[in-house]
């Protein structure tokens, strides 16, 4: 489109100076008489053409501002890839903040040991599934109870809660929009996210949301983001999840939300034995 301005206004430029040179040299092909007497006129003949260079001038200087103002966009852009990538990494480090110490009996001796990282994670997941068996226990009362003596969990659950906020408010979304496209590029960084988290964290960042501070901001973002994609169906099914959250929580597209089975088919796995390959 530039070129093809450029070339517009250069021809247009010469023709004017070979139509003006022409009638100079006695060939009349504007119908008006030459005479340098009437220099007046040649300038005003260039009128036009200076017009037309002119708005072709302004149209490259828009351009140039708009290019200007995307390069500054996609220097923003890189810039937030390099935070969130750090933020992603950083998450660990709270990760591995969280912990508690508890007595064993080792031999002879009662010796305190101190359970950190993932490991807390998974110790806490396990007392909510244990205590969830137990039909008296309200779902609030099996989180309080997980998380109880276990440090650095609230430390977690708001970092967290801050990376997916910080996401949400740096990438545009449609105005009023309650669930993200799938093709945005906040969703990719969403998957990033939810790669990193494991079936623990999940079972934990959905109670907390369903019966703790989670519920009044992390949980429309969760909605919003399908963070519980992973979960164990399971999971969903055995604390009645699908109650308290909308479907998209689960999964943005209906064929998302349904129970899987990733493990290889009877047929391949038959495939594989010795002797049948």
């Amino acid at each position: 489109m530039e070129r093809w301005g450029v070339r517009v206004v250069a021809g247009s430029a010469l023709a004017w100076v070979v139509v003006v040179l022409l009638s100079g040299g006695g060939f009349n092909l504007t119908g008006v008489e030459w005479s340098f007497e009437r220099t007046g006129q040649l300038g005003d003949s260039f009128g036009v053409l200076s017009s037309l260079m002119a708005g072709v001038a302004a149209y490259f200087a828009y351009n140039t501002y708009r290019s200007a103002i995307e390069e500054g966009v996609k220097v923003e852009r890189r810039a937030a890839e390099t935070s969130f990538l750090n933020l992603f990494e950083r998450r660990f480090d709270v990760l591995a903040h969280v912990g508690f110490t508890e007595q064993r009996v080792l031999g002879t001796d009662l010796t305190e040991i101190t359970i950190a990282g993932q490991s807390a994670i998974e110790t806490i997941a396990t007392r909510m599934r244990g205590a969830r068996a137990e039909p008296s226990k309200q779902l609030r009362q099996i989180y309080n109870d997980s998380v109880r003596g276990v440090s650095g969990v609230p430390s977690l659950l708001r970092f967290t809660y801050h990376i997916v906020a910080l996401i949400d408010r740096q990438f545009p979304q449609k105005e009023g929009a309650i669930v993200v496209d799938k093709g945005s590029q906040a969703y990719q960084y969403i998957r990033l996210l939810r790669a990193q988290l494991s079936d623990a964290e999940l079972l934990l960042i959905a109670l907390n949301c369903v019966v703790g501070k989670g519920y009044g901001k992390f949980r429309p973002l969760v909605e919003k983001y399908a963070l519980l994609h992973n979960l164990p169906y399971k999971d969903r099914r055995d604390f009645g999840l699908n109650e308290f959250f909308v479907k998209t929580a689960f999964g943005l597209d209906k064929e998302d939300r349904q129970a899987s089975n990733d493990s290889p088919p009877k047929e391949w796995l038959e495939a594989m034995r010795p002797g049948n390959q």
